[in-house]
């Protein structure tokens, strides 16, 4: 990196104390290691998030820590930066929990609203109702720490001026949102990172490029809570980040990583709907569930959020869906890679985020053709097909109403070992809502997963490969049934179960207290609320809904060998031992049924529909 005509080394300054949760004050030294010597440098550090200067403080003795700090220190050959620049978060839950709603240096308002005249009105503060109740206290302490920390720390002026400047402006004033006025749209700005504990006991720095990210969730006035993405270019500090984020298993390689905040169905959504159904859970259980089938799909990392030392409130990070994640999961290189989706800003056009389109609007143009079974032969190097089928599965069981018209991703290597496109979950926050919903009849269109799936429908090679894989993922034992899917919602719901407390002293009054917007809501708890929702999904929700959805697919799918398709599940685990000759029901297991409920059955050695 160069400043003029001086290079950075990669050099930087040292701490005395790792970056982390700490109990009680300590000081902090610094010191400089290689290089020219420390004799022959200064350090300077800030303690205001800002960049260090060569106007900065000098460092001379230690410093004393005894509250919430971020320090940022670098050292200086007269005015010249000539180590990079280190950043370390420390944080006390004591002053977490006293968090202020007017910290010092920052805007009493946020940016403009975009849909409705107004400014949005800042909101930083912990609910003191909560973090004071001596039952609510220790449960949010807890959750503060109960995940790992990502700390971004940068200028302020960079996340809250109020200056209209493409280089200066702050992202959090303007935020580019999809509709009204778009000022701010891609505006990226220098950050520092820190991923800190959690079970995996993570311990990064790194420095990134920092920008909004989503669609409708940048309006002021219908999230204050917006997500973000890291960037990760040489203009930024590090080229690519080069981490095991997702653990030691999963790939260690990012050029981009985006922050989800928790949009829909959550407590500071602009409807009252969403916020009563808060669970946050909801679209990292599809991208696991796609995983759990087999499937190609997105990582998540639930963290806790601070922005410049406060706490900003539970969000997962995630793989940003682009030619490094194709050459991850899919091999090859990055030119190998094609990546398509709905581009929300232009007017919801379908784009290629990398490669082209060509591969696309082939396989595309072949699936309309799909009733001839030419045609649905040449789509075995366009399309995985058996990965499509488990997509349509995982939207269908969920009730995904937001969807297919925008969040989704299809991602295919090139060659002449291609597999097809692999289409990836991804925004998935608006399921589970209604357990009667069904979306087999959505058609959005050819270039859409709906119209492909349509069409594919059209030939009954693919209808019976699709019905035989729901009977067996919907099964009472399938990925889909009643016991995998409460399994892993569950298991999600056990990973944030105390930090959920802490989003809600966050932000589970903003929608009561600060702006109400359509509907003044309330102070949500997770007493409340949470678990009221929570325990509505477990007695009427997933123990049904496998079975509606299979009797809806049943119902919809029109093929001339069923019998002979019953006969191939009934060789498929333990149905194969029910007898032909006994009068009772048995499930797909095998086992006898007192009281059949509606559902499938077998009886007399075939598989039936009981109403």
């Amino acid at each position: 990196m160069l400043i003029g005509t001086v290079t950075i080394m990669a050099q930087r300054v040292s701490l005395s104390r790792p970056h982390g949760f700490c109990t009680s004050s300590f000081p902090l030294t610094m010191t400089v290691e290689d290089g020219d010597g420390p004799d022959a440098w200064t350090v300077r550090y800030t303690l205001d998030c800002s960049t260090p200067t060569s106007e900065s403080p000098v460092y001379s003795e230690p410093l004393a820590i005894s509250g919430n700090t971020i320090v940022r220190a670098a050292a200086f050959d007269g005015e010249v930066m000539t180590t990079g620049i280190t950043t370390a978060t420390y944080l006390f839950v004591d002053d977490i929990l006293n968090q202020s709603d007017t910290p010092e240096g920052y805007p009493a308002k946020w940016g403009k609203y975009a849909q409705i005249s107004g400014t949005a009105i800042a909101d930083y503060g912990m609910d003191t109702v909560m973090t004071k109740d001596k039952t609510l206290a220790p449960v949010i302490r807890e959750g503060l720490q109960s995940l790992p920390v990502l700390s971004i720390v940068t200028d302020k002026e960079y996340l809250f001026s109020h200056e209209n400047n493409e280089e200066t402006g702050g992202i959090y004033i303007f935020t580019g949102p999809p509709v009204g006025d778009a000022t701010g749209h891609g505006w990226t700005r220098p950050a520092s990172i820190e991923l800190i504990g959690g079970e995996q006991m993570h311990d990064l720095s790194a420095t990134c490029g920092l920008r909004l990210h989503g669609g409708h969730g940048r309006l002021a006035e219908k999230n204050p809570k917006h997500s973000f993405r890291l960037v990760f270019k040489e203009k930024y500090g590090d080229k690519t980040l080069k981490y095991p984020v997702f653990g030691d298993e999963e790939p260690a390689k990012f050029d981009q990583l985006v922050l989800r905040c928790h949009f829909g169905n959550s407590w500071q959504h602009w409807s009252e709907s969403n916020r009563q159904m808060a669970q946050y859970t909801r679209d990292v259980w599809a991208r696991m569930m796609q995983r759990k089938m087999g499937r190609t799909s997105v990582n998540a990392l639930y963290v806790n959020l601070f922005l410049n030392g406060m706490y900003w409130g539970l969000y997962n990070i995630a793989e940003r869906v682009d030619d490094q994640f194709g050459k991850n999961h899919l091999g090859g290189r990055k030119e190998d890679i094609d990546v398509i989706r709905v581009e929300e800003d232009g007017g919801n056009h379908l784009e290629a985020a990398a490669g082209d389109m060509e591969a696309w609007n082939l396989m595309v143009k072949t699936a309309a053709r799909a009733a001839d079974d030419a045609a649905y032969g040449q789509l075995d190097t366009l399309l995985d097909i058996d990965s499509f089928i488990d997509y349509m599965l995982i939207n269908q069981y969920a009730g995904n109403t937001d969807w297919d018209h925008h969040n989704w991703y299809a991602v295919r290597r090139r060659g002449p070992d291609s597999e097809g496109f692999r289409f990836l979950c991804w925004d998935t926050e608006i399921i589970f809502d209604n357990v009667n919903e069904n979306v087999l009849g959505k058609k959005n269109g050819r270039n859409y997963p709906t119209g492909i799936f349509h069409h594919l429908m059209e030939n009954p090679q693919f209808a019976r490969r699709y019905l035989k894989r729901a009977l067996i993922v919907l099964a009472d034992d399938g990925l889909l049934g009643q016991a995998s899917s409460e399994q892993l919602w569950d298991s999600l719901y056990h990973n944030i179960e105390t930090a959920i407390y802490a989003e809600s002293a966050r932000w589970g009054d903003y929608r009561r207290d600060v702006h109400p917007y359509t509907s003044k809501g309330h102070r949500y708890t997770v007493e409340k609320y949470y678990m009221k929702e929570r325990s509505r999904l477990h007695d009427e929700y997933f123990p049904t809904r496998s079975k509606r959805v299979l009797n809806s697919i049943i119902s919809f799918v029109d093929i001339d060998d069923l019998d002979a398709l019953q006969q191939e599940i009934l060789g498929i685990g333990g149905a194969a031992t029910a007898p032909a000759y006994d009068d009772r029901y048995y499930n797909l297991q095998g086992q006898p049924v007192t009281f059949p409920t509606p559902g499938l059955y077998i009886h007399h050695g075939r598989i039936i529909l009981f109403k």
